[in-house]
């Protein structure tokens, strides 16, 4: 391949154009070449418009933003400078809750991957514009999931406040609370039973999601059960005499 010219401190210009209502960061924003082969030629690059020097050659360049990728193919040339421009159809989503929570995003289109966000009040990412399933996930197994339109060039915000109910249990010994070692197992029935929680004191205070429970108490071998209805903002208190 021809050398560069020395009067030419690069030959690639790309640049991203994103409308400053995104807020997007320059750390936001990131690139990889690669030759045809698969072969990575520069470090990876980050900002709105970069500037690099390359051989002659035809290239592969990687446009990411959060979680927006877009490829485009570009011959280069060593004695003068190619520009290569996108337009990333990318908006912003922003979700809060009135609780902390891990979020999973899942685009709505067939073999869609979800994409897991940490633990917080709030989920706020930059994505390809498309339709979304945001599900809000808690302890549990209390989970909400609302869907949401996100339009290129424009920010997509919404509040969730996820559904739950309280529920104490106590175990008692001859009307006053066991105060001993034992295991409660509690179980959500809608649909498939799954374990929730399985707290080992005689008394203990869950948030679960509404639906159908059952709890089992067990004291030296001696067990009881009891079924159970959750609400939405509603308190429960399920007592088992355990003699």
């Amino acid at each position: 391949m021809a050398d560069i010219p020395l009067s030419l401190s690069h030959n690639l210009d790309l640049s991203a154009e994103l409308p400053e209502v995104l807020h997007v960061k320059a750390s936001d924003i990131a690139w990889q070449i690669r030759t045809q082969d698969g072969t990575q030629v520069a470090p990876p690059l980050v900002g709105a418009s970069p500037q690099v020097t390359l051989p002659n050659g035809t290239y592969e360049v990687q446009l990411s933003v959060g979680g927006y990728t877009e490829h485009k193919t570009v011959q280069v040339n060593a004695g003068q400078v190619t520009t290569l421009p996108f337009s990333p159809k990318v908006g912003r989503l922003r979700v809060r809750s009135l609780t902390t929570a891990d979020w999973q995003v899942t685009a709505v289109a067939v073999g869609a991957s979800a994409r897991a966000y940490p633990h917080s009040t709030q989920l706020d990412t930059l994505v390809a514009a498309g339709d979304y399933e945001v599900e809000a996930k808690r302890p549990f197994g209390i989970s909400y999931k609302q869907r949401l339109s996100v339009t290129a060039g424009m920010l997509t915000a919404a509040s969730i406040q996820i559904p739950t109910g309280k529920v104490s249990l106590i175990a008692t010994l001859g009307d006053a609370p066991a105060l001993r070692p034992m295991t409660w197992t509690v179980y959500r029935l809608d649909g498939a039973k799954q374990l929730v929680a399985a707290p080992r004191r005689h008394s203990a205070t869950l948030e679960v999601s509404p639906g159908h429970y059952e709890a089992v108490a067990n004291l030296n071998g001696l067990e009881r059960r009891r079924s159970f209805t959750v609400l939405t903002d509603t308190r429960n208190q399920i007592v088992i005499a355990m003699d």
